[in-house]
């Protein structure tokens, strides 16, 4: 039986439409892309945020503006950006542990399930510090030297810090006191003017480290820093523990797959670039790369370690 002119117009028409559709989801972005970062201009955070996103906007071939929101270690941007649409356009660079660690220890406008995770560009080098003129080599030293009173006192900036320092104080057998500080560069300052024996510091000390005003006793992450390799990680010194935190990019959850597909490939491009890696050697960040899918498991692990460090320094 033949087809009506009408029922044939009708295919048509909706046919083309398919194709129309199509045709402008492929052409995402069709506007700029904004990156809120977490914590204010300047910290290093902010400044990789910065570079990856000028790469980024190259390979998208649409500007990325980049914007400050600081506040609440991160908290602010994250769930501003939980309640927006899922459409690629706004981002949030961040701590993972603002997403990993935090909503664990408080109540939060989010959860780790209300992200897409887009990228991770960058490991901290989060370090155990202390002054030379002790003659330390590593923690175990540092800790030796404390049983001799059963105390310690330490430069102490946040609450994953004071976590990590309650497993390794017990470990060890000594109590390790933590000492208030306002931001990673006055846990520096704090340990430089020998007004604390040690200090937990996320980046800050490595300046000093490598002009040698300042002694690393243990990195906390999973590898060694890629600038101080001589220095063990406190698994390795016998710790079991460790604190893994990186620079992170996320969209709201249910991102369309489409963009979600070109974010992973251009970010991925973007942790690759030369400059960004020249960016990693300069800031002392070991040169992480991850996205899509391996990254959502990694940081369902992390996630799950956290959990355990929570548990074991009740």
């Amino acid at each position: 039986m033949p087809i009506s002119p009408v029922l044939r117009s009708a295919v048509w028409s909706a046919a083309l439409l398919a194709v129309f559709t199509a045709s402008a989801r492929a052409e995402w972005p069709e506007k700029p892309v904004t990156i809120a970062v977490g914590f204010a201009a300047g910290g290093t955070t902010d400044v990789v945020a910065r570079a990856v996103a000028e790469v980024v906007a190259k390979k998208l071939g649409q500007p990325v503006v980049v914007e400050n929101k600081a506040g609440a270690g991160g908290a602010i941007a994250a769930t501003a950006l939980a309640k927006m649409p899922a459409d690629g356009y706004n981002l949030v660079a961040t701590t993972s542990t603002t997403i990993t660690l935090d909503p664990q220890l408080m109540k939060l406008g989010f959860t780790p399930a209300d992200f897409t995770y887009v990228a991770a560009v960058g490991e901290f080098p989060e370090a155990f510090i202390a002054l030379p003129k002790h003659g330390w080599k590593t923690l175990n030293d540092a800790m030796a030297a404390a049983k001799a009173t059963g105390r310690m006192n330490y430069a102490s900036n946040t609450a994953l810090d004071r976590m990590i320092s309650t497993a390794v104080a017990k470990k060890a057998g000594v109590s390790l006191v933590p000492v208030p500080t306002r931001s990673g560069a006055e846990v520096v300052t704090q340990v430089m003017g020998g007004h604390v024996d040690l200090g937990y510091s996320s980046g800050a000390y490595y300046p000093q480290a490598k002009a040698g005003e300042l002694a690393v006793m243990a990195v906390l992450g999973d590898k060694r820093v890629a600038g101080l390799p001589d220095v063990p990680t406190l698994k390795e010194l016998g710790y079991g523990v460790a604190s893994v935190n990186l620079i992170l990019f996320v969209a709201p959850k249910g991102l369309p797959a489409d963009v979600a597909k070109k974010l992973d490939e251009v970010f991925a491009a973007a942790g690759k670039d030369p400059a960004i890696v020249d960016l990693m050697e300069k800031r002392s960040l070991n040169n992480v790369v991850e996205t899509g899918a391996p990254l959502a498991k990694t940081i369902q692990s992390h996630i799950d370690d956290f959990a355990k460090l929570i548990e074991s320094s009740k």
